[in-house]
Protein backbone atom coordinates (compact mmCIF):
# COMPACT_ATOMS: atom_id res chain seq x y z
CA UNK A 1 0.00 0.00 0.00
CA UNK A 2 2.68 2.52 0.41
CA UNK A 3 3.92 2.12 -3.07
CA UNK A 4 0.01 2.82 -4.14
CA UNK A 5 0.58 6.04 -1.41
CA UNK A 6 3.29 6.95 -3.63
CA UNK A 7 1.93 6.73 -6.92
CA UNK A 8 -0.61 8.61 -5.65
CA UNK A 9 1.88 11.34 -4.29
CA UNK A 10 3.55 11.29 -7.68
CA UNK A 11 0.06 11.82 -9.66
CA UNK A 12 -0.74 14.91 -7.39
CA UNK A 13 2.27 16.28 -7.65
CA UNK A 14 2.53 16.52 -10.93
CA UNK A 15 -1.07 17.41 -11.43
CA UNK A 16 -0.28 20.07 -8.77
CA UNK A 17 2.93 21.16 -10.71
CA UNK A 18 1.18 21.14 -14.82
CA UNK A 19 -1.72 23.50 -13.44
CA UNK A 20 1.02 26.00 -11.82
CA UNK A 21 3.20 25.72 -15.06
CA UNK A 22 0.22 26.20 -17.23
CA UNK A 23 -1.06 28.96 -15.28
CA UNK A 24 2.41 31.11 -15.66
CA UNK A 25 2.31 30.56 -19.43
CA UNK A 26 -1.37 31.90 -19.40
CA UNK A 27 -0.15 34.74 -17.11
CA UNK A 28 3.29 35.31 -19.42
CA UNK A 29 0.73 35.24 -22.63
CA UNK A 30 -1.86 38.02 -21.14
CA UNK A 31 0.74 40.58 -19.95
CA UNK A 32 2.66 40.21 -23.15
CA UNK A 33 -0.43 40.93 -25.28
CA UNK A 34 0.24 44.63 -27.71
CA UNK A 35 -1.96 47.64 -27.10
CA UNK A 36 -3.03 51.14 -27.77
CA UNK A 37 -5.11 54.24 -27.17
CA UNK A 38 -5.32 57.65 -28.63
CA UNK A 39 -7.10 60.60 -26.98
CA UNK A 40 -7.65 64.37 -27.97
CA UNK A 41 -5.66 67.56 -25.64
CA UNK A 42 -8.01 69.25 -22.78
CA UNK A 43 -11.42 70.80 -24.00
CA UNK A 44 -13.17 73.54 -23.07
CA UNK A 45 -16.69 75.34 -23.40
CA UNK A 46 -16.63 79.05 -23.56
CA UNK A 47 -20.14 81.37 -23.56
CA UNK A 48 -20.88 83.62 -26.20
CA UNK A 49 -21.17 87.41 -25.26
CA UNK A 50 -24.29 89.88 -25.82
CA UNK A 51 -23.37 93.64 -25.29
CA UNK A 52 -25.19 97.02 -25.72
CA UNK A 53 -23.63 100.68 -25.47
CA UNK A 54 -25.63 103.89 -27.16
CA UNK A 55 -24.08 107.70 -27.81
CA UNK A 56 -25.92 109.48 -25.46
CA UNK A 57 -22.73 110.05 -23.20
CA UNK A 58 -25.89 109.19 -19.98
CA UNK A 59 -27.27 112.49 -21.02
CA UNK A 60 -31.61 112.34 -21.42
CA UNK A 61 -33.16 112.71 -24.54
CA UNK A 62 -35.88 115.10 -23.44
CA UNK A 63 -36.28 117.83 -20.94
CA UNK A 64 -38.44 120.60 -23.05
CA UNK A 65 -40.44 123.19 -20.76
CA UNK A 66 -43.06 125.54 -21.55
CA UNK A 67 -44.64 123.14 -24.07
CA UNK A 68 -48.35 123.84 -25.38
CA UNK A 69 -50.63 121.85 -27.73
CA UNK A 70 -48.80 121.47 -30.96
CA UNK A 71 -45.15 121.63 -29.56
CA UNK A 72 -42.56 119.07 -31.25
CA UNK A 73 -39.30 118.16 -31.09
CA UNK A 74 -36.99 115.45 -31.81
CA UNK A 75 -34.07 112.99 -30.71
CA UNK A 76 -31.85 110.64 -32.31
CA UNK A 77 -29.72 107.98 -30.09
CA UNK A 78 -27.55 105.19 -32.10
CA UNK A 79 -27.27 101.68 -30.04
CA UNK A 80 -24.27 100.33 -31.05
CA UNK A 81 -23.62 96.42 -30.64
CA UNK A 82 -20.79 94.74 -29.25
CA UNK A 83 -21.63 91.26 -28.21
CA UNK A 84 -20.31 88.13 -30.06
CA UNK A 85 -23.71 85.95 -30.51
CA UNK A 86 -26.59 87.04 -32.92
CA UNK A 87 -29.37 88.69 -30.99
CA UNK A 88 -32.78 90.76 -31.39
CA UNK A 89 -33.02 94.04 -30.22
CA UNK A 90 -35.79 95.75 -28.45
CA UNK A 91 -36.55 99.18 -27.03
CA UNK A 92 -39.16 99.76 -24.82
CA UNK A 93 -40.48 102.32 -22.24
CA UNK A 94 -40.19 102.13 -18.51
CA UNK A 95 -41.21 104.42 -15.52
CA UNK A 96 -43.74 106.22 -17.94
CA UNK A 97 -45.63 108.62 -15.79
CA UNK A 98 -47.60 112.27 -15.46
CA UNK A 99 -50.44 113.17 -16.11
CA UNK A 100 -49.20 114.77 -19.65
CA UNK A 101 -48.34 111.19 -21.48
CA UNK A 102 -51.61 110.85 -22.65
CA UNK A 103 -51.23 113.98 -24.80
CA UNK A 104 -47.85 113.28 -26.32
CA UNK A 105 -47.96 111.70 -29.26
CA UNK A 106 -44.98 109.64 -30.10
CA UNK A 107 -43.12 108.16 -33.14
CA UNK A 108 -40.16 105.75 -33.02
CA UNK A 109 -38.23 105.58 -36.59
CA UNK A 110 -35.90 103.28 -36.79
CA UNK A 111 -32.49 103.75 -39.73
CA UNK A 112 -28.96 104.82 -40.03
CA UNK A 113 -27.32 108.10 -39.78
CA UNK A 114 -27.50 111.20 -37.23
CA UNK A 115 -27.01 110.05 -33.70
CA UNK A 116 -27.16 111.66 -29.74
CA UNK A 117 -27.56 115.52 -30.38
CA UNK A 118 -28.43 115.55 -33.84
CA UNK A 119 -30.57 114.00 -36.24
CA UNK A 120 -28.70 115.48 -39.61
CA UNK A 121 -28.32 112.73 -41.83
CA UNK A 122 -31.03 110.37 -40.48
CA UNK A 123 -32.38 108.17 -43.34
CA UNK A 124 -35.21 106.23 -41.74
CA UNK A 125 -36.09 102.76 -42.46
CA UNK A 126 -39.46 102.24 -40.95
CA UNK A 127 -41.22 103.02 -38.17
CA UNK A 128 -41.46 101.37 -35.14
CA UNK A 129 -44.12 102.87 -33.02
CA UNK A 130 -47.17 105.54 -33.47
CA UNK A 131 -48.81 106.44 -30.46
CA UNK A 132 -49.31 107.96 -27.31
CA UNK A 133 -46.04 108.08 -24.79
CA UNK A 134 -48.83 106.70 -22.00
CA UNK A 135 -49.98 104.13 -24.35
CA UNK A 136 -45.73 103.19 -24.97
CA UNK A 137 -45.29 102.95 -21.35
CA UNK A 138 -48.23 100.56 -20.96
CA UNK A 139 -47.88 98.45 -24.31
CA UNK A 140 -44.09 98.36 -25.27
CA UNK A 141 -42.34 98.17 -21.50
CA UNK A 142 -40.67 95.13 -21.52
CA UNK A 143 -38.29 92.73 -23.99
CA UNK A 144 -41.18 90.45 -24.70
CA UNK A 145 -43.58 93.45 -26.42
CA UNK A 146 -41.00 96.05 -26.94
CA UNK A 147 -40.54 97.49 -30.92
CA UNK A 148 -37.98 97.82 -33.27
CA UNK A 149 -35.95 95.40 -35.97
CA UNK A 150 -32.50 95.52 -34.99
CA UNK A 151 -30.70 91.93 -35.18
CA UNK A 152 -27.19 92.51 -34.92
CA UNK A 153 -25.34 89.28 -36.36
CA UNK A 154 -22.30 90.20 -34.81
CA UNK A 155 -19.90 92.86 -33.19
CA UNK A 156 -19.80 96.40 -34.98
CA UNK A 157 -23.54 97.13 -35.74
CA UNK A 158 -25.37 99.69 -35.74
CA UNK A 159 -29.14 101.30 -35.13
CA UNK A 160 -30.10 105.04 -34.81
CA UNK A 161 -33.63 105.56 -33.57
CA UNK A 162 -35.34 109.00 -34.04
CA UNK A 163 -38.06 109.45 -31.29
CA UNK A 164 -40.29 112.13 -32.33
CA UNK A 165 -42.96 114.07 -29.67
CA UNK A 166 -45.84 116.07 -30.72
CA UNK A 167 -48.21 117.44 -27.64
CA UNK A 168 -51.53 116.43 -28.88
CA UNK A 169 -54.05 119.37 -30.08
CA UNK A 170 -56.56 118.10 -27.64
CA UNK A 171 -54.28 118.64 -24.79
CA UNK A 172 -57.01 119.66 -21.94
CA UNK A 173 -56.78 122.91 -20.10
CA UNK A 174 -55.85 121.02 -16.97
CA UNK A 175 -52.75 119.80 -18.12
CA UNK A 176 -51.77 123.28 -18.45
CA UNK A 177 -48.51 122.80 -15.65
CA UNK A 178 -48.59 118.87 -16.25
CA UNK A 179 -45.70 116.71 -16.86
CA UNK A 180 -44.51 113.59 -18.09
CA UNK A 181 -42.07 111.06 -17.48
CA UNK A 182 -40.56 108.12 -19.48
CA UNK A 183 -37.28 106.51 -19.50
CA UNK A 184 -36.66 104.11 -22.73
CA UNK A 185 -34.55 100.82 -22.67
CA UNK A 186 -33.35 98.83 -25.18
CA UNK A 187 -32.17 95.43 -24.57
CA UNK A 188 -30.56 92.63 -26.59
CA UNK A 189 -31.24 89.37 -26.46
CA UNK A 190 -29.58 86.09 -27.74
Amino acid sequence: MQLGGTKMLAVALTVTGGIAISSGVMWQASSAAFTANTGNGANSWNAGTVALSDDDSNAVMFSPTNLRPGSTGDKCITVSYSGTLSSTVKMYGTAVSGGLAPYIDMVVEEGSGGGFGSCTGFTPTGTAYTGTLSNFGTTKNNFANGVGTFAPSGAGQSKTYKITYTVNAGTPDAQQGGSANASFTWEANS
